[in-house]
């Protein structure tokens, strides 16, 4: 595992608050396991990212494909956020090494699931959005997706 430097390095991001950062590479499951140590998962800015992650595509598309019907855009808004495709865009940031998992999320392969890639990706986005605005977030997003978008 590299350190919060190195994963900021390639996301192409610094935080502010790396209070956020941890927070966002956090899962529930080793917050159970600590109880009182830790407050609090990453579940909260999952749900603020899944929103925004949403959000800064359907703008995008919207925007590229000033022709297309709504249904359409709705299937492309659709493949493109989808838990695959962010858990795909996540590992290959290597998003995985970076979580704070319980031991029996660890043992079972935590690292690699998919639905915890696609949530740490979401939880960062969320996070992006707290510590530096929409701005920054929504190029994030557009920058991790661009290759996807492309397709």
């Amino acid at each position: 595992m590299g350190s919060p430097a190195e994963l900021e390095k390639a996301l192409g991001v610094s935080f502010e608050d790396k209070g956020l950062l941890r927070l966002a590479l956090t899962h529930s499951s080793y917050v159970h396991e600590r109880p009182g140590r830790v407050e609090a998962s990453n579940e909260r800015l999952e749900f603020l990212g899944d929103a925004l992650v949403g959000l800064v595509i359907a703008r995008h598309l919207y925007e590229i494909f000033p022709d297309a019907e709504e249904g359409r855009l709705t299937v492309m808004r659709s493949d493109l956020v989808k838990g695959q495709s962010l858990a795909e865009v996540a590992a290959s940031f290597d998003l995985g090494d970076y979580l704070s998992l319980g031991r029996g999320e660890e043992a079972g392969g935590g690292r690699t699931r998919p639905s915890n890639l696609a949530a740490a990706f979401e939880a960062m986005a969320g996070a992006l959005l707290i510590d530096q605005g929409y701005e920054t977030a929504g190029e994030f997003v557009l920058r991790s997706l661009g290759a996807r978008i492309q397709q």
